[in-house]
């Protein structure tokens, strides 16, 4: 049975991940400050920043989850989450290497493309506006080197618009469900008079879907250091998804932060076999959602 560590165990997105590598045969090292939300094989709780190699001796795989998330906080507090992410990365990174892990899957984030014309494609060159974005573009660097540098097998994705069950408080899908349960409009951000559409349009990307993605690029034989966009290929207006809610909708202006556009291109993605299997209007439109 194969082993792997995923940091940031207790999020989101983890426990798509956790149960997809499970299905698969492996055993699942969690990690995370908090007290465990998901069944992993085995918890630590802990700092990513407290553990040594010898807390990865065996380990085939480590999907490095732990981040401090959320781009307005990381724009508010710039030395501090700065600090906790970076640090935190090349701290795991290193004691990866000393331990032989096999490969290392960092997720980055499709924000850093910034004002690149869509779709968004892997060779572009990077243009981050807010900090958090220019984190993540910092620790694909860091990744890339420990790759050709030292020896660390590392891939690095580029994740969408993720959505799908128990998504974190501050995303901009959980903040619709929530008013919509209370009987309250929606915000959205109102794009530039001179776009052809009125709200901001995302490429939204099923949790589920990108637990297959991570798992791919993880176990499969990839480049190292190489970057993969994970994400559907197609958009949709955060209005169309008001709609779907058949929530009432109030205008506010765009943000210093927001691009007004997400769209990838998946073709390498889709060159390794992943397929999306669920659309976010679809899965909104589900009983209970």
């Amino acid at each position: 049975m194969g082993k792997v560590l995923i940091t940031g165990s207790s999020g989101f997105l983890s426990q798509h991940i956790i149960g997809t590598f499970q299905r698969k045969g492996y055993f699942v090292i969690g990690v995370d400050k908090r007290p465990e939300r998901y069944q992993s094989n085995y918890y630590i709780q802990a700092d990513v920043r407290d553990l040594t190699y010898r807390d990865l001796m065996g380990v085939d795989y480590v999907v490095h989850l732990a981040w401090r998330t959320n781009i307005p906080d990381c724009s508010h507090h710039p030395i501090e989450s700065t600090y906790n992410n970076i640090d935190t990365t090349i701290h795991l990174l290193e004691v990866c290497r000393e331990a032989k892990v096999k490969k290392v899957f960092f997720p980055s984030t499709a924000s850093l493309y910034g004002n690149n014309p869509t779709p968004w494609k892997e060779d572009m060159v990077a243009q981050p506006i807010e900090h958090y974005s220019w984190q993540k573009l910092a620790c694909e660097g860091a990744c890339k080197m420990y790759s050709r540098a030292l020896g660390l097998p590392t891939v690095i994705a580029r994740f969408f618009q993720i959505f799908g069950e128990y998504q974190r408080e501050d995303t901009a899908l959980a903040a619709f469900l929530k008013n919509k349960a209370e009987g309250k409009p929606v915000t959205l951000t109102e794009t530039m008079a001179q776009s052809s559409f009125r709200s901001g349009q995302r490429d939204f990307i099923y949790a589920g879907d990108v637990a297959e993605a991570v798992y791919i690029l993880t176990t499969g034989d990839t480049p190292s250091g190489e970057i993969y966009n994970v994400a559907s290929g197609k958009f949709t207006t955060m209005e169309q998804v008001a709609g779907a809610l058949g929530v009432e909708v109030e205008w506010i202006q765009r943000r210093p932060w927001e691009v007004e556009r997400h769209l990838g291109d998946i073709s390498k993605l889709d060159d390794l076999g992943w397929r999306q299997t669920v659309e976010v209007l679809e899965w909104l439109k589900r009983p209970g959602i």
